[in-house]
């Protein structure tokens, strides 16, 4: 049989903690997806081990191929590491707990695999879904909306792209990738209220050094279920935060002078946008542009200080 008459075998896999409400909604729209012709499975990973979590997925046992998993040791990635481990099949799909998948999301995974048989790494659009009368309070035009809501929506047909340009909510990985020895960094990534951001991304971009390159197949669709906090602006500062930790954690120090472990310019950077916040209070766009930058940069400064307090004890041991 040649590999495009082939049946694609699929595991699709995430990882939830105690989002009950927006994961039954995801598994809903998985019950609506088109899947003629495939082999497949889900696994659904509870990062907490909750009853409730065990009852909603269970209850999908008639309507879906899914599989219920706890892993309690903290952190999505040790969660997606056991899905990993278990996973039967070819193509492995990650996704997030609070997608709604496009009912040809999955079909289009696979032709899109198969279609590039010498590419290991693909990624699909990501849209958002706002809840009834509601609205970002940035635009979508605004540097950090993508960053800030998952939001992937490139302006490119189908082809090659960076695999850092892959996001986790709608990403696919052969499953030799991982048999060769490649995993989730556990220390990155969803783990309590303050985390590093980019999970997935660290994997993704580990990839790309070693030569990698990945598929954008656009018409392979979910959309994330934006929560009403996530549209409050104290939750789009703390998004800030954690997206600067990680840009400290994910990328080479800077050649630069060194204050407290951190950039000595970042702490200049900080004390201007502190001094523009309070010149632009009463200009809203102004101030919230300001506040973002503001709190990446006080994200940037945590993390470097932190990893190199890291550092430091590793050093030690």
């Amino acid at each position: 049989m040649r590999y495009e008459d082939r049946c694609m075998n699929i595991t699709v896999m995430l990882a939830t903690y105690k989002r009950n409400e927006i994961l039954s909604r995801t598994l809903d729209s998985f019950c609506n997806i088109i899947t003629d012709g495939l082999s497949w499975e889900i696994f659904v990973v509870d990062n907490y081990g909750d009853p409730k979590t065990e009852q909603i997925v269970l209850g999908f046992n008639n309507k879906l191929p899914i599989r219920y998993l706890v892993e309690k040791k903290r952190g999505k990635n040790n969660a997606l590491n056991k899905a990993v481990k278990l996973a039967t099949g070819d193509l492995f799909v990650f996704t997030d707990d609070d997608v709604i998948a496009d009912h040809n999301w999955l079909m289009e995974m696979r032709d899109g695999s198969m279609r590039w048989p010498d590419v290991s790494v693909f990624g699909g659009r990501i849209l958002p879904q706002y809840p009834p009368e509601t609205k970002s309070p940035i635009s979508e035009a605004h540097k950090f909306f993508k960053g800030a809501y998952v939001v992937v929506n490139w302006d490119t047909g189908e082809g090659h792209c960076p695999p850092h340009k892959i996001w986790g909510p709608n990403m696919a990985i052969r499953s030799n990738i991982f048999l060769e020895g490649w995993q989730f960094n556990p220390d990155i990534g969803p783990n309590g209220d303050n985390y590093i951001m980019g999970s997935e991304t660290e994997l993704l971009m580990k990839l790309e050094e070693s030569g990698m390159n990945a598929v954008f197949l656009p018409n392979a669709l979910v959309y994330h279920q934006i929560r009403r906090e996530q549209l409050e602006v104290a939750w789009l500062y703390g998004r800030a935060f954690r997206y600067g930790r990680s840009m400290a954690q994910l990328y080479e120090l800077p050649n630069a002078t060194y204050w407290f472990n951190a950039p000595r310019y970042l702490f200049r950077k900080l004390f201007e946008t502190a001094m523009r916040r309070i010149i632009y209070c009463y200009d809203y766009d102004k101030r919230i542009d300001l506040g973002i930058n503001y709190w990446i940069l006080r994200g940037n400064i945590y993390q470097y200080r932190k990893r190199a307090k890291q550092e430091c004890l590793d050093v030690g041991k």
